[in-house]
């Protein structure tokens, strides 16, 4: 053998011995174990619910303990108003500070349901309709692919665009996972999948993406004129009065945002390195408290705020070219399932309209009880080995507050 060629295995060798150590010992180091006693706050804002905010802690912090979690916090809003917030665990526990109602998380995929309230909004405004296309509001758009795509494909995930795992534009694939590239634009992120082929042609089929509901939050931006942090302001913090959801990776990190960590599901827990989520801001890459989630959830049954016939609009499962509902049954940002019987038994179907994200060390949980006018948050600071592990707490809490004020699937409609 040359002794060329064996100076390079040796080399290739040398490498993958290194690779080796350094795996075991970066998956090794750096874990501990959380204190078997952990901060607990809640309040309950009206008295109605004052038992009902304390089993639901209980709840809670059972949960926390279970899974691992770092730090946990939830809200439920009933007929419009803030009634309960909790917190359990930290926001970071180095510093030893407690989760409570003013942390932000992020919020992963939950992103979605609000950039589709923002559009919502302006569809009311009459500044968009739901089929227009891509091409009326973007001309230029740097896919001639998308021109023909339309809004609510966009929202719905039928416009056949590709996710991370399946994009073709090479090497800005590889960028969507690695997350570190900064974007102080939206419509600058679109450039990750500009030359990206679709899996299929709009409506025609159901992919679960990102990347749609990026372009469509540009169509918002180039058909107001204004970008995604101002709409995200004018049309949801400003009306509202809340402090959140605002944009991740955008300056400086805001006061009160979690420290994020990996979870071995056992209490041992590490931070989680850090990551830039600029490039999916309106899709993925939004800070938000519970107790302000659960207000953007409730504000959808205001007619003053969002249409009813929007709000039916956006809340009816997209339909593909065939006639048939998407597979998943998904909607204009948000999933629905009109008879669900996971919440109050076979017996007492109700419909339920939810987002979940998961975002790197963070989880959450958005979810809305049209006829029982409750609204419900969870957010995490780590990732559980299931999502349903953190996101199972919320039905317990929920019932607890539907039956202090007598409200079951049936007989549980809001007054007007």
């Amino acid at each position: 053998m040359p002794s060329s060629l064996k100076l390079v295995l040796k080399l290739v060798l040398g490498l993958v011995v290194i690779a080796g150590v350094w795996t075991f010992f970066s998956t090794q180091w750096g874990w501990k174990a959380l204190p078997e006693t952990a901060p607990l706050t809640f309040e309950a804002y009206d008295e109605r619910f004052v038992q009902a905010g304390e089993d639901a802690a209980a709840v809670l912090e059972a949960m926390r303990g279970e899974f691992g979690v770092p730090g946990v916090t939830a809200a439920v809003a009933v007929d419009g108003e803030l009634v309960w917030a909790a917190g359990a665990g930290w926001a970071n526990l180095d510093a030893d500070t407690p989760a409570s109602p003013d942390t932000l998380f992020r919020i992963g995929s939950t992103s979605k349901a609000m950039t589709a309230t923002v559009i919502a909004r302006l569809v009311d405004q009459g500044v968009l309709v739901p089929d227009d296309t891509v091409g009326a509001h973007v001309p230029d758009a740097p896919n001639e692919d998308w021109l023909e795509i339309e809004l609510d494909q966009l929202l719905s995930h039928t416009a056949g665009f590709p996710g991370y795992e399946n994009n073709s534009d090479w090497p800005d694939a590889y960028e969507t996972l690695r997350m570190k590239r900064q974007y102080d634009q939206v419509e600058d992120s679109l450039e990750l999948v500009d030359d990206a082929r679709l899996l299929s042609e709009p409506g025609e089929a159901y992919y679960y993406t990102s990347f749609d509901v990026v372009l469509a939050a540009v169509m918002a931006e180039r058909a107001t004129g204004e970008d995604y942090a101002s709409l995200l302001d004018r049309e949801i913090r400003t009306p509202l009065d809340l402090a959140t959801p605002i944009r991740a990776n955008a300056g400086p990190t805001p006061e009160h945002v979690a420290q994020f960590y990996q979870s071995r599901g056992n209490g041992q827990i590490r931070p989680r390195g850090a990551v830039n989520v600029s490039q999916r801001w309106p899709s993925g890459g939004l800070y938000a408290r519970s107790v302000d989630l659960v207000q953007v959830a409730s504000a959808w049954l205001d007619d003053d705020y969002i249409s009813e016939a929007t709000r039916e609009r956006f809340w009816a499962p997209m339909r593909l070219n065939s006639g048939e509902v998407n597979e998943e049954g998904y909607a204009l940002g948000w999933r629905v399932n009109p008879q669900s019987v996971s919440r109050f038994g076979e017996d007492a179907p109700v419909r339920i309209v939810h987002h979940g994200g998961v975002s790197r060390g963070a989880m959450s949980w958005l979810i809305l009880y049209p006829e029982l006018g409750i609204a419900a948050a969870v957010n995490i600071n780590t990732e559980t080995d299931e999502f349903s592990d953190f996101s199972s707490v919320e039905p317990e809490i929920t019932r607890l507050f539907a039956e202090a004020v007598g409200r079951t699937p049936e007989n549980a409609r809001p007054p007007d």
